[in-house]
């Protein structure tokens, strides 16, 4: 099985995850699981206290693993194993670069109403960055991408797709953090990384490949965002909050 057939395999189970409805456990599943569990020949008959305790313990078990998921680094973690919005995150490592990495600015081909227009999902821009000084669609009309170039902060990217389609973005870092926008998970890359496009049967969009730095990835209304400049974690998080959809 080649790499590629693997990433195929990733990408059907997370598409049948995402339609998949899986009622929640009753309260007798333990109950029922444990009576399924075959004895061993010689060991003694399990007394109703002892089969209470074996209830007791798978409970605790189950309740210590969903808290466990709830904790932001496991969150982040199961992010790097299924992807995150369309973003394919693989652990991997790089030299920092000499200087700040600053992300390309977009030209000034489209108004953001015309944007919204062009594709198929719901678009969205920060009041707190005011109108971009650049907007465009990506010639497959997969990705809409908008920047502003201000004076403190240097050039400020953002870049928007539709969250429910396969993996439309890969990275490689060498860490990953969690995040919040608006009490909803988010992810929060501090440290240079490399970040390169995916075709729609998830192969590599050679040229498109470059390092970002920092850089925060939301959701909203089905929609990924993906901001990226020169910023801390906390202005990110502060511009993301400030998105609204453009009419």
């Amino acid at each position: 099985m080649t790499e590629h057939d693997v990433d195929d395999i990733a990408r059907d189970l997370i598409a049948l995850g995402r339609t998949v409805d899986v009622p929640a456990p009753g309260p007798g599943l333990a109950a029922a699981v444990l009576d399924r569990l075959p004895e061993a020949p010689s060991a003694p008959a399990v007394t109703a206290r002892a089969r209470r305790r074996r209830i007791v313990v798978a409970v605790a078990v189950a309740v210590g693993l969903l808290a466990l998921l709830a904790t932001p680094p496991v969150r982040a973690a199961v992010s790097d194993w299924f992807g995150f919005g369309g973003v394919r995150v693989e652990r991997g490592g790089n030299e920092a670069p000499a200087s700040d990495v600053a992300p390309p600015g977009v030209p000034p081909s489209l108004s953001l109403t015309e944007a919204a227009a062009t594709v198929d999902f719901p678009v969205s821009a920060p009041d707190a960055l005011g109108d971009p000084d650049g907007v465009e669609v990506s010639d497959d009309r997969r990705m809409v991408s908008m920047s502003w170039d201000t004076d403190e902060e240097g050039v400020l990217r953002l870049d928007e797709f539709d969250a429910t389609l396969d993996f439309s973005v890969v990275k490689v870092a060498p860490d990953v953090q969690h995040a919040t926008v608006n009490g909803t998970d988010a992810l929060w890359f501090d440290e240079p990384h490399e970040v390169a496009l995916l075709e729609p049967d998830g192969t590599r969009v050679t040229h498109s490949a470059r390092l970002a730095g920092h850089t925060l990835i939301w959701m909203t209304d089905g929609v990924t965002l993906r901001l990226e400049g020169d910023i801390e974690q906390h202005r990110a998080e502060e511009i993301a909050e400030s998105a609204v959809a453009v009419d």
